[in-house]
């Protein structure tokens, strides 16, 4: 029970609809399935051609995210939606079931396991080039920890890098895999920006190494780490 009202309390401090630099909002929440998928190219062009999943959950959006670099297994990527509410996103779970999928979606992918998720910071829906972690955060650390991500964005932006910007989400509904990690997202249209962002900071060169530095200085330990590349394949507006 303990654990329970923390989670709702950390979601209910962060609710606040604010608007960021990068025309982020913390509206909304995700769902994302994570799998394993026997020929991923097929599999993204039958999510294309066939989106009636997503119309029968409600999603607003959904999309793919691939993983390039740090994989666990082979065929590793997810499936996102997102939605107008954390209620949306449960009442829409419980309309589509992916282990009772077709037999066309089966055969080309082994469904993980699924999870809700609420941004903590303002987010924007843009996917690019990604690099995706799952750190552990202490509670009592964690305001600090999404301020001093804030900050680390807005100070990459103000160096000119116009197109980043970096998400941090709570995960409700994990299970084992995602129930002490919050996940943060930090995205770029490309690999391109994504490596000047690395070289600068390795040549001494980033005009944001303070707010960097500021940021490990809280903490947190990071458990997975990579690299993912994103499309959005489904669209309601």
């Amino acid at each position: 029970m303990k654990k329970i009202f923390l989670i709702l309390s950390i979601v209910t401090s962060f609710a606040i609809h604010a608007e960021a630099k990068n025309g982020g909002t913390t509206d909304g929440a995700f769902t994302t399935l994570m799998l394993s998928a026997t020929d991923i190219g097929r599999y993204v062009e039958a999510l294309k051609s066939n989106t009636s999943a997503f119309k029968t959950t409600g999603a607003t959006d959904a999309g793919v995210c691939i993983t390039r670099s740090g994989n666990e297994y082979d065929g590793q990527m997810m499936v996102w939606s997102a939605f107008t509410s954390v209620q949306a996103a449960l009442e829409g779970s419980l309309k589509y079931d992916p282990q009772q999928a077709s037999s066309s979606f089966a055969r080309l992918r082994d469904a993980k396991y699924g999870v809700t998720w609420k941004p903590l910071k303002p987010f924007r829906l843009d996917p690019g080039y990604e690099r995706s972690q799952r750190v552990l955060v202490p509670s009592d650390k964690l305001q600090d920890f999404v301020a001093a991500m804030t900050a680390l964005e807005e100070a990459i932006i103000d160096a000119g890098h116009k197109d980043f910007f970096n998400g941090v989400f709570v995960p409700i509904g994990g299970g084992s895999h995602e129930a002490q990690t919050v996940m943060v997202r930090s995205i770029t249209p490309d690999a391109t920006l994504m490596g000047k962002l690395f070289d600068e900071y390795f040549a001494g060169n980033a005009s944001w190494q303070d707010e960097w530095l500021n940021l490990q200085a809280i903490g947190g330990v990071i458990t997975t780490d990579t690299f993912e590349v994103c499309e959005q394949t489904y669209f309601t507006n």
